[in-house]
């Protein structure tokens, strides 16, 4: 794409803004960034975007986030809406529940990024990082001179989990026996547990993009070398509340609060955190229907 006429944009909604065209934005360096409200690499990247458009929008510059989703649920209005609240972006967003955008530009990533002027696409930049990179040539484009955006180092160990997908669509196999009949499967979890293999306990269906507790009482294992865990979670009717242990201790992260996560909305759920990269084992138990997609890791 870089170097060739850009695409326009095709959204099927449109939020802090009316409909725009990038075709009348020549007069404007555009940023696109495709994004993914539970895409944690996309979530680490908003602070410099938000950053950009607060200290460029008067200079010429504008920002569109296209808003593409991985997941079912993310293709739902209400949920992107809610999460540009949550997340307080103020800029335009461009809703591509039928991902014809991120089709029409050939994308593969998120987060993604594209430079535009003049209706020409002039620098990407895939994943996370190179802010100050990105930040200096939107300087050169709108020819101004700001301070940088400071980038916070990234330390990753090379032995951190990789994402790791629930759904059948994307998982490798799950570690648990099961007997399965129509309705679902009985899993039983073995006890010992190999690194990055999901784990169930109780009666759960798999699907494509998720695995379903479909009744009675349901267990989740995973071992992970990380210092950071973030699952994604969905309630199939009300709240469910999910005990989080982490080497068999109740669990301390951002959406944990004395060893227990609510799952009230479908999103990315911060279920441990720490100081130290470390090999550990996760388990949340459930007494309620619950839809468990991805875990990601820091």
């Amino acid at each position: 794409m870089f170097g060739s006429i850009s695409p326009e944009i095709d959204a099927v909604a449109w939020i802090n803004s009316k409909p725009l065209k990038l075709s009348d934005l020549k007069d404007k360096i555009v940023l696109v960034d495709f994004w993914a409200y539970t895409c944690i690499n996309c979530q680490r990247a908003l602070p410099y975007i938000k950053s950009w458009w607060k200290k460029y929008k008067d200079k010429g510059f504008i920002v569109i986030g296209v808003h593409s989703p991985e997941f079912e649920f993310e293709k739902d209005i209400k949920n992107v809406e809610n999460s540009v609240k949550k997340f307080n972006i103020k800029y335009p967003v461009a809703v591509d529940s039928e991902m014809k955008t991120w089709d029409s530009f050939n994308n593969h990533y998120w987060p993604a990024k594209y430079l535009i002027k003049d209706g020409e696409i002039v620098y990407t930049h895939f994943g996370e990082g190179n802010y100050e990179e990105t930040e200096k040539i939107i300087q050169e484009l709108l020819n101004v001179k700001e301070t940088f955006e400071s980038e916070k180092p990234v330390s990753r160990d090379i032995l951190i989990s990789p994402e790791t997908y629930a759904g059948s669509l994307r998982n490798m196999g799950l570690g648990s026996s099961q007997a399965c009949s129509k309705e679902g499967c009985i899993y039983v979890d073995p006890g010992n547990h190999k690194k990055d293999v999901i784990y169930l306990n109780g009666k759960w269906i798999q699907k494509p993009e998720y695995v379903e507790l479909i009744s009675g009482k349901g267990k989740f294992a995973f071992r992970f070398y990380a210092k950071e865990v973030n699952v994604v979670m969905q309630p199939v009717k009300g709240k469910v509340e999910g005990i989080v242990t982490v080497d068999g201790k109740r669990a301390e992260g951002e959406h944990v609060k004395k060893g227990t996560v609510a799952v009230d909305e479908p999103s990315m759920y911060n279920v441990y955190k720490s100081n130290e990269y470390k090999e550990r084992e996760l388990s949340i138990k459930f007494e309620k229907s619950v839809r468990i997609y991805a875990l990601t890791f820091g």
